[in-house]
């Protein structure tokens, strides 16, 4: 059978993939916000000299940066309320959360490891001027090291979003009804492939589109900045 252009369109319209769209966006921009603060953290104890602090922060990037994404999503959402029998009972355990929980412990994983990298970039002399100047340790952080290594591990940090965007598509093994989860229903139903999957594939790439956009505008921004 041929494309039919008819079938895309309606594809591409249908209020159960817009709502899809709209799902994986926001689940997307909740573990990414989630994660960015969780991540620093765990950057400091990788960097930490302390075996306590830096030992158990290996062992957590290494679990979750070699679990499969399925894996830990089907572990949150099958397994969960067997260790947490009160689960079963609770309204706010939905597949939404679930998903977040899951795709937050991965991603901090995969973010730490950015920031690490993005800290140890920064020229030890710039602590070192700062506490000379008379700055305290936490304010030579937040005010001297973290706006550098922010800077240089903006371009993997986007490309880590869109990576947790491309993730989301998984969820629709804990029954998530984002663009997947309509998208093979619809399948189901129609036995039509190639106009649904096109649907899928146009809406993930106007949404990583945009956000490459928004990356564009901010590392002009921050040239602009460096120069002046």
């Amino acid at each position: 059978m041929a494309f039919s252009f008819e079938l895309f369109i309606e594809a591409m319209l249908t209020p159960a993939m817009i709502r899809g769209a709209g799902i994986a966006l926001v689940l997307t921009v909740l573990v990414f916000v989630i994660s960015f603060f969780g991540c620093l953290p765990m950057a400091l104890w990788l960097k930490s000299k302390k075996r306590t602090r830096n030992i158990p922060a290996k062992i957590y990037v290494w679990v979750f940066r070699a679990a499969p994404v399925i894996l830990i999503l089907l572990f949150v959402w099958n397994g969960s309320p067997q260790l947490f029998p009160a689960l079963l009972k609770s309204d706010w355990f939905t597949p939404f959360v679930a998903a977040t929980i899951s795709l937050v412990l991965i991603t901090i994983a995969y973010m730490a490891e950015i920031m690490r990298a993005a800290l140890s970039s920064v020229a030890p002399g710039q602590a070192e001027a700062a506490q000379a100047l008379g700055l305290r340790r936490f304010k030579t952080f937040r005010l001297v090291i973290l706006p550098q290594a922010l800077r240089i591990a903006l371009p993997p940090m986007v490309n880590e979003f869109i990576n947790v965007l491309k993730v989301t598509s998984l969820a629709y093994v804990i029954s998530l009804r984002e663009i997947m989860a309509v998208v093979n229903d619809s399948i189901a139903a129609t036995f039509r492939f190639v106009e649904w999957y096109t649907a899928a594939l146009v809406y993930y790439l106007l949404i990583v589109s945009l956000f490459m956009v928004l990356q564009g505008i901010v590392a002009r921004r921050q040239s602009k900045a460096d120069r002046a």
